[in-house]
């Protein structure tokens, strides 16, 4: 399938995803191969990939593929990781065909990397993905099929959990500093922007603001706190971006915890133009024995407890996101996503879009 007819089976509602490649061992990695790494696409947030490029060893950047014909290349070869063995390519099956690859990032539009993902695990190549994962739960569960059959490594980027306040707040839970969390809050506040991509216009497209920001803030709660949803509420809307009305641009979530607690979630992109930083992040937790405050722009973590700790926790060094995924591939280390963990989170992100356009409460 070319971009074109895929765009048409999109516009015409609902994507009809078929791995048409033929079915491919997965090449072992060792401590010696040269990883070889082919992007598709631009869309969302390729430095987390390109810029790890440049640092590690005996990893290439060996193939790129265009998001589309908007897609200038410019700035992909003025990147320091571009060199002479970068092939460029205009149809991402042909990239996958003709070169001999280990991992594949994918960021095109957010609604076309289930495609990616899918196309890529069925030729037995490992994949790092935007998120989220997919933008319905059909292409998911196909994706999480492929993913299982052909025994390939998957993750999507949830590169919050490689920051150090998430680190050290994950390590203080699990230490017990503030026993059993029962209360989670969660903020993301973004700046729109002087314009978004047209993508972001139309729901099927774009995906949603739940799965595309949402995600982020979803998915630091459960991994800092440990605690799996059971079920959730949600609404969303666009109030102040009429050009886009596919992008919701303020929403809130509400989720029961396994442990009968609560978590809440807000979203938005209602941050002034005039705020000193493009986003506003936060986490709270409130357990048994404590509560934990975490505050992305003045990069904090604190901390009070009835033991009588007080104050900021000091902070761990960053973890390189792709770097852990290479090394895990090589046998060196454990990625900080797990192949699980990447289907699940998209989950629980489309069905919190759908409580939100049903206006019920759904089951996790």
């Amino acid at each position: 399938m070319n971009r074109r007819t895929f765009l048409q089976s999109a516009a015409a509602g609902g994507l009809t995803l078929a791995v048409s490649a033929e079915t491919r061992a997965v090449r072992k990695i060792t401590t010696d191969s040269v990883v070889r790494v082919g992007m598709v696409g631009r869309e969302g947030h390729p430095g987390e990939i390109l810029n790890s490029l440049t640092k590690l060893p005996k990893v290439e950047f060996a193939a790129y593929t265009r998001s589309g014909p908007e897609d200038d290349m410019g700035w992909i070869r003025d990147h320091p990781s571009f060199g002479k063995q970068t092939h460029v390519y205009s149809d991402f099956h042909e990239m996958l065909d003709k070169e001999d690859l280990h991992v594949v990032g994918a960021f095109m539009p957010y609604y076309q990397n289930a495609e990616v993902s899918i196309q890529a695990a069925g030729r037995g190549i490992h994949v790092m993905s935007e998120k989220p994962a997919a933008t319905t739960l059909q292409d998911l569960e196909q994706l999480e099929s492929v993913i299982r059959s052909n025994g390939i490594r998957y993750s999507i980027l949830l590169n919050m959990r490689a920051m150090p306040i998430f680190l050290a707040a994950r390590a203080a839970v699990q230490q017990g500093l503030i026993g059993e969390p029962v209360l989670l809050y969660s903020r993301k506040s973004y700046k729109w922007g002087t314009e978004r991509p047209a993508f972001y216009r139309e729901r099927r497209t774009y995906g949603g603001t739940i799965p595309w920001v949402g995600i982020h803030c979803i998915d630091f709660m459960r991994w800092v706190s440990g605690q799996e949803y059971r079920r959730v509420a949600a609404h969303h809307g666009n109030k102040t971006h009429p050009a886009s009305p596919g992008c919701e641009d303020h929403a809130g979530l509400l989720f029961t915890l396994a442990n009968m607690g609560t978590a809440v979630a807000h979203l938005d992109y209602l941050r002034p133009e005039s705020a000193p930083t493009h986003g506003d992040d936060r986490l709270r937790i409130a357990g048994k024995e404590g509560v934990l405050e975490v505050v992305d722009n003045e990069e904090r973590v604190s901390i009070v407890n009835s033991t009588g700790k007080t104050g900021n926790l000091p902070l761990p060094p960053p973890v390189d996101f792709f770097g852990s995924f290479v090394a895990e591939l090589r046998g060196e280390g454990t990625h900080l996503v797990s192949n699980q963990e990447a289907i699940s989170i998209t989950r629980v992100c489309l069905k919190a879009r759908d409580a939100a356009d049903r206006g019920e409460w759904v089951s996790l």
